[in-house]
């Protein structure tokens, strides 16, 4: 803010401005720089930091950017954006040069960086909750459900990729402990049409990654309605959202409290929505690029996403393809509420025996793919090995398959980590729990092979694009199979020191068992349970055919 006066000034939106802030306020406002929000209570910025020494665009606490080597503060940033731009590791431009960040000193708000000359940028991967607090306003056209609230948005960094300059080619992904970000904004949520999923599928798309590509989209067009940047927004789809009882696309004020851009964009969806769907029309690319469904922020590394599929998705909210009738499900408005709305099954919960825990054949006509279910279990734990970046370093243990196609298990020890590769490279598909981001990597240590040729399905993966967080198999056994697992990967370990290779075998097995249950459960019924912190048991629906 500005130096001078300090004589308090209560502006129209409650804020208290020194006698200099409030006059630069004023002449920011005369200029149509800045403006209240539709309720007149707070300023946001018409353009992009319209003024040095005035910036409203901030939020939280205020970061200071020292350069290591001189100790000279080179800038500042604000606190949401610290942990996005400025973690550990972070590639930080400033003023076309580059950074990197050496530490982010959460407690004294200071970051550390030297001047580097990198072949790489650097991208943030986390995952994010977002929870209806109050709905303020609602509106529908055709199979338009839309309303406009409060929001309590979680976001939780979990790592960071670093990608080559040129080509994009990901050269390694590392694991971040920061805490959450947690705030209260103002959005608006879309309830799509329960008939949508099934539309998308039949025309052989990928939903998650239809509604995905969709929000991508209809955010880098937001600053045609609201003059901003795209950063200062936030999204998050979910296929079936508890709140709404079904999919939904949620869009946000990236900055706590709201600064009026999704209000702007509520007032004008339908022409949104329209312009969108023009852009992907118009743009060239076949699977979707960066002009059209690809972001620089998304914290799922643009994973995954169908273009031709949020096509479909913004034409049939425009009521320009044909859906069979469906209900209404978005909560009526909650004038005055200050909690969430709670959490409901998408359907009642039928009493189901659970199935024995035992393998389970292949469904289906034709011949079954080859498909092995997977687990692995490692010498070393992250703390061991300095932290979750390297976890190529934890070496195996020993890992257990089993083929879906013969019934048959097999155990493999570290000698027999090439066997176990070439089984997971020439099967159809390799089930698991977390493998892509674990099992997998800590095969990366011993091999220099292109392990992104095996065709995993992470049903762990699954689960976070579903509900937007993650869930322990443990969990999901509980409330699905009515059984856990046996023990955990600290057992495992303590085994490992203690030579009980034997007990690792059993509970590797024992894990492979579990993941094969919930799996074929899911692919039988459509659905696997999990249950909300009131101990309530809910549907998750899955396509796991």
């Amino acid at each position: 803010m500005c130096a001078g006066s300090e004589i308090p000034i209560e502006a129209a939106d409650g804020e208290i401005y020194s006698e200099p802030e409030f006059a630069l306020v004023r002449a920011l406002e005369r200029e149509g720089r800045l403006a209240l929000d539709a309720e007149g209570e707070r300023w946001y910025a018409r353009r992009r930091r319209p003024h040095r020494d005035i910036n409203l665009r901030s939020t939280g606490s205020t970061y200071s950017i020292a350069d290591e080597r001189t100790g000279r503060v080179i800038g500042t940033i604000d606190g949401v954006r610290a942990f996005h731009e400025t973690h550990a590791g972070a590639v930080y431009l400033h003023h076309g040069q580059q950074f990197l960040v050496r530490a982010l000193d959460i407690d004294n708000r200071r970051v550390t960086v030297e001047r580097a000359d990198l072949e790489y940028y650097t991208q943030v991967r986390g995952e994010k909750e977002t929870a209806i607090l109050e709905a303020l306003q609602e509106r529908s056209a055709g199979p338009l459900e839309a309303r406009l609230g409060r929001l309590r948005v979680t976001e939780r960094i979990t790592g960071f990729e670093k990608r080559r300059l040129h080509g994009r080619d990901r050269l390694g992904i590392f694991e971040l402990r920061m805490p959450p970000i947690l705030f209260e904004t103002v959005g608006l949520w879309m309830a799509l049409p329960d008939a949508l999923p099934d539309v998308v599928r039949e025309r052989g798309g990928d939903f998650m990654g239809a509604i995905h590509a969709a929000e991508h989209a209809m955010i880098s067009l937001f600053p045609l309605l609201a003059i901003c940047d795209r950063g200062d927004i936030g999204g998050i789809s979910y296929p079936f959202h508890p709140e709404v009882g079904g999919p939904a696309i949620f869009i946000y004020d990236g900055h706590p409290g709201g600064v009026g851009l999704s209000a702007r964009g509520f007032r004008d969806l339908e022409t949104l929505l329209a312009r969108t769907a023009e852009l992907l029309r118009g743009c060239a690319c076949e699977i979707g690029c960066p002009s059209c469904v690809q972001s620089p922020k998304c914290g799922n590394g643009n994973q995954p996403l169908d273009k031709a599929g949020a096509l479909l998705v913004l034409e049939a909210l425009l009521g320009r393809v044909p859906l069979p009738a469906g209900r209404r499900r978005t909560p009526a408005l909650r004038a005055g509420a200050t909690e969430p709305a709670p959490a409901r099954p998408l359907e009642p919960v039928p009493e189901v025996p659970a199935p024995a825990v035992a393998p389970i054949p292949s469904a289906g006509a034709g011949p079954p793919l080859a498909t092995l279910f997977f687990d692995l279990e490692t010498q070393k734990s992250a703390e061991e090995v300095g932290g979750w970046q390297n976890i190529a370093a934890m070496k195996v243990a020993l890992a257990v398959t089993y083929d879906d196609r013969t019934g048959r298990f097999r155990t493999y020890h570290e000698k027999d980590v090439n066997e176990l590769l070439l089984d997971l490279l020439t099967a159809d598909r390799v089930v698991g729990y977390n493998i892509d981001r674990f099992d997998i990597e800590v095969l990366r240590g011993y091999t220099g092979r292109d392990l992104s040729h095996i065709r995993t399905r992470d049903m762990l993966a699954d689960i976070h694009r579903l509900l937007g967080f993650r869930l322990r198999l443990a969990d999901i056994a509980e409330a699905t199979l009515g059984t856990g697992k046996s023990a955990d990967g600290l057992q495992s370990l303590q085994w490992w020191k203690e030579g009980r290779l034997d007990l690792i075998e059993e509970y590797c097995r024992r894990d492979v068992e579990v993941t094969a249950n919930v799996f074929r459960y899911g692919a039988d019924r459509g659905y696997i349970l999990y249950r909300d912190k009131e101990g309530r048991a809910l549907r998750l629906p899955v396509d796991w055919k």
